[in-house]
């Protein structure tokens, strides 16, 4: 089965890019290819770029708030309990945490050529930066990843926040076997109900994939076809609902 993701509003969608990110840089750190630094380098400025904005941290502060106090008004059973001083713990991270924000290197004139090499057209090549052949050639495969770990630390605490936040989110989901006969289909929702995020999971010999268009009541998915295109008309998947 294949998971399709998709975001009904901004706040949603900006957790799943950082989210994804950051995977992507866990990822791409446990490599051991050539060129795979060169990955690493340039998710790292991505992460820069993104979670080290102001609102963002605002952002995770006041939603973490928000369902610890939903946890609040629940029954207190060690669950409960649990979870909100998880929470607690997750938003004193986000608080004391310093990220100075943009691409502010504190000096390090390897990491700001680095950058510059990386905006331009080419990207990062050997051939005119030296310093950088260097530094692949006399760092051990451990010692960079441990480079990459430690640049990491100071955005931990947002990583922490998001991928909690979207865990929880995902923990919500109601799914409904649906069927579309056409390659199209529209679910109804209900205008009175904040909806956050669509899941839409279907097998992957089906050789379709989808797309959705959403107001507030309702999401239209439409199922694209994959070449080589498959004969079959009727699409049966499973359509899941989650909200904070």
């Amino acid at each position: 089965m294949i998971k399709y993701e998709f975001p009904l509003n901004e706040r949603v969608r900006k957790f799943l890019r950082i989210e994804e990110i950051f995977k992507k840089m866990q990822a791409q750190i446990s490599v051991k290819k050539d060129f795979a630094d060169y990955s690493c380098f340039n998710t790292y400025f991505n992460i820069m770029a993104t979670a080290s904005r102001t609102d963002l941290k605002v952002e995770l502060i006041q939603e973490i708030e928000k369902q610890r106090l939903k946890i609040n008004s629940k029954i207190k059973t060690k669950k409960n309990i649990s979870i909100n001083n998880e929470m607690k713990k997750i938003r004193v991270q986000l608080e004391k945490s310093k990220i100075l924000t943009g691409f502010n290197f504190g000096g390090d004139k390897f990491l700001h050529e680095l950058k510059t090499r990386s905006d331009s057209p080419s990207g990062i090549v050997l051939t005119d930066f030296p310093d950088f052949q260097f530094w692949l050639e006399t760092t051990s495969q451990p010692d960079r990843k441990k480079y990459f770990n430690d640049k990491l630390k100071d955005f931990y605490p947002i990583k922490i926040a998001v991928t909690y936040l979207m865990n929880q989110l995902r923990s919500t989901i109601e799914t409904k076997s649906l069927e579309a006969t056409h390659g199209d289909v529209q679910y109804k929702l209900d205008p009175l109900l904040k909806n956050d995020l669509v899941i839409i999971s279907l097998p992957n010999t089906l050789k379709r994939f989808p797309n959705i268009s959403s107001n507030k009541y309702a999401i239209n998915v439409h199922f694209g076809k994959y070449h080589p295109p498959t004969s079959s008309k009727l699409v049966k998947f499973k359509l899941g609902i989650a909200s904070f």
